[in-house]
């Protein structure tokens, strides 16, 4: 038994049982399900504009003459992933449920012109993920806080811990309030309970961030921030009004631009689904900006889709368009429409040079935001590593 699932049996005297199961990296398909880019569909009947010009046409084009004369507005880039494994099964009491590790890597990338793209800021974390009934005294917070350390107390003489600073950040709780048909590939299973409560870990550390953006004046109408996926965060149901309205402060100068999207996500201006709008998109092309507000944290969205190319791709309809949000500071706003198409015009602009070949979602990329993928993914340390440690 490895040097954690050991510490955690004779630390528990009787409490805990580990099975020492396989130990493996969740692949993507295993948490495809978890939808995170892809939120619940709106119940509204026809969507409000949120950007000025109200003219009702199904989309507008972004013309040669906006492409060329736009002055470049993007400075900053954030891409934040994550690694799960499944590292063993735990009894607790009469109930067994799946132990998940995680590897949480939040990168930023700065642009300050052409030839000086170069990281910025990196958060790389390492939690646990074990079932809330672990805290069986209900100790809370201070509990989790303390045997995380005593865990990083455990592994600090392990060769490969100390030459690669190894530690674990956090240690997380999933709930088990009973699930009453319990499958490991149903959508509100255990297994993706703790793979929820580490996604969300991630957001945090990206909102964290964000802030630090802010808090350092790095952020205004000149120097906008991209961030790789939707703005639309999961982990602001309990949030206090002041910390809503500070979310929507730190994402005043922030596009989120995702590769992937629901095309029925809001129905159109007329009530129609707006995937035939997106779909019939010609080159350079976007939809009207429409408001969204979340059933996830209440915040309320201004959306819209956007052709990035003008060649000619035949695998999907969808295949070079991105789905754009930006928060709506306060309920009822409009943004300004010639706000939106530099926006668009920029991010047109960002999708050259192509990854082609690099990256089989290249229709959809923009090439700083690939960059920054790429800067990530080179800081996570081998799985192999991690999962040795248990």
């Amino acid at each position: 038994m490895g040097r954690i699932l050991n510490y955690i049996e004779n630390s528990g005297k009787g409490v805990y049982h580990c099975y020492q199961t396989k130990k493996f990296f969740l692949e993507t398909t295993d948490y495809d399900i978890l939808n995170y880019d892809d939120k619940p569909s709106s119940s509204v009947k026809a969507s409000k504009f949120a950007e000025s010009d109200q003219t009702r046409v199904p989309s507008v084009l972004i013309k040669d003459g906006q492409l060329k004369r736009i002055r470049p507005i993007f400075a900053y880039f954030l891409d934040g992933s994550r690694h799960t494994y499944k590292v063993d099964d735990i009894s607790i009491g009469k109930r067994i449920f799946p132990f998940l590790a995680g590897q949480i890597v939040v990168g930023c990338c700065e642009r300050q012109d052409r030839d000086t793209f170069k990281p910025f800021r990196l958060c790389h974390d390492l939690v646990l993920a074990l079932p809330d009934e672990f805290d069986y005294d209900d100790e809370g917070e201070n509990y989790c806080r303390l045997y995380c350390e005593k865990i990083n107390t455990e592994i600090k003489d392990l060769a490969f811990v100390k030459l690669s600073n190894l530690k674990f950040s956090k240690l997380l709780l999933y709930k088990t309030d009973r699930i009453d048909s319990y499958s490991a590939n149903s959508k509100d299973s255990y297994k993706n309970r703790a793979v929820s409560v580490i996604q969300t870990q991630m957001t945090n550390k990206e909102q964290e961030l964000v802030a630090q953006l802010c808090t350092e004046n790095r952020l205004d109408s000149s120097h906008y921030l991209i961030k790789d996926g939707s703005l639309e965060y999961n982990s602001g149901r309990n949030k206090s009004e002041e910390e809503r309205l500070k979310y929507r402060e730190n994402y005043r100068y922030v596009v989120g631009v995702s590769k992937s999207f629901d095309p029925e996500l809001i129905p159109d201006f007329e009530g129609h689904k707006l995937s035939k709008t997106i779909a019939g998109l010609k080159p350079h092309e976007r939809t009207k900006v429409y408001r969204y507000k979340s059933d996830f944290n209440g915040e309320e969205y201004a959306v819209w889709y956007l052709r990035l190319r003008q060649d000619d791709f035949s695998e999907t309809n969808f295949s070079d368009i991105v789905k754009c949000e930006m928060v709506i500071l306060n309920e009822g706003d409009f943004i300004q429409t010639d706000l939106i198409n530099s926006i668009s015009a920029n991010l047109i602009n960002e999708a050259y040079p192509v990854c082609y070949g690099n990256d089989t979602r290249w229709a959809n990329h923009l090439y700083p935001v690939y960059l920054t993928e790429t800067y990530c993914k080179s800081k996570y340390i081998n799985s192999e590593i991690v999962l040795n440690l248990f």
